[in-house]
């Protein structure tokens, strides 16, 4: 094997061994708490069943294992927090990259034993070295299970202007901070706004910025979903976006307006055909 194939898994690897003593240092008695073998037992179960199958087998096996991995995961997302520690020591333990099963141990960790997976989760999303795909459902479990941290560690990642390529991709940074947003009850309008219309963002991330603001109706919004529906930067699917998460938002007599606007000073063909077709459906004759 080459060296560069392995050093993604001897970086996680290397990772999780140092959060383990780490854990085991903040242990009062400074000793691992005994584990319980039955969930252990279950955990193991779980990354049996996460675990892809031969590819040589009938469909109706494939589809059986497969809902059998879903049934299990939600089972123990569930369950008491002594599953979600035996999760983590899984994760920790594991010598093979698998992500269906990193994610799965990573879910149960976080969602039934949130104050022990909190310092991981938190460590994965902020500090390069782990796998990318781990780092990536790190963030958006941390905004899941503990909002109020989310939003202070990843305002800063997501609203850095000049893109970082350590950290996790702002698509899914985006998606993180609108579950804690959604979460704390806070809204997500004015970062988002930024994520749009800033031109040094990836432009996933800023797709999905303004898919985003379409679904949360705001004067903010608006404004930004204007300014990108005019942009001269020639990314026509970005526009096209802002087009209609500027109908979906607004009432149906200013929506048009704007598109009958825009469309009288449109240059790009393709893009003034689009406006056209959103006149001729949404706004009647």
């Amino acid at each position: 094997m080459k060296l560069e194939s392995m050093r993604p898994r001897v970086a996680l690897t290397t990772f999780l061994l140092l959060f383990a003593a780490a854990s085991a240092c903040r242990d009062a008695a400074g000793t691992l708490p005994q584990p319980d073998r039955s969930a252990d037992a279950r955990i193991a179960e779980l990354i049996d069943a996460l675990t892809p199958i031969a590819e040589t087998v009938t469909s109706d096996i494939t589809d059986a294992h497969f809902h059998r991995g879903n049934e299990l995961l939600a089972e123990l997302c569930a369950a008491d927090p002594e599953v979600g520690r035996a999760a983590l020591r899984a994760l920790q333990s594991r010598q093979t990259k698998m992500v269906q099963v990193e994610r799965g141990l990573l879910a149960v960790a976080a969602r039934s034993a949130t104050a022990d997976a909190l310092p991981l989760l938190e460590n994965l999303t902020q500090n390069y070295g782990p796998s990318l795909d781990l780092r990536t459902e790190a963030a958006l479990f941390l905004a899941e299970v503990a909002p109020e941290r989310a939003l202070l560690l990843i305002e800063p990642m997501m609203l850095r202007k000049v893109r970082n390529q350590t950290t996790p991709p702002v698509e899914f940074l985006v998606r993180a901070w609108v579950i804690a947003c959604q979460k704390t009850g806070r809204s997500p309008v004015p970062e988002l706004c930024d994520v749009a219309t800033n031109l040094l963002q990836e432009g996933s991330a800023r797709v999905r910025a303004v898919a985003e603001l379409g679904l949360h109706p705001d004067p903010r919004g608006e404004r930004a979903l204007r300014a990108i529906l005019v942009e001269s930067t020639g990314d026509g699917y970005l526009r096209r976006k802002a087009a209609q998460a500027l109908r979906d938002t607004l009432p149906r007599e200013t929506a048009c307006d704007i598109f009958r606007q825009a469309g009288d000073k449109e240059a790009d063909l393709n893009f003034l055909t689009f406006l056209a077709k959103m006149v001729e459906m949404n706004c009647g004759s």
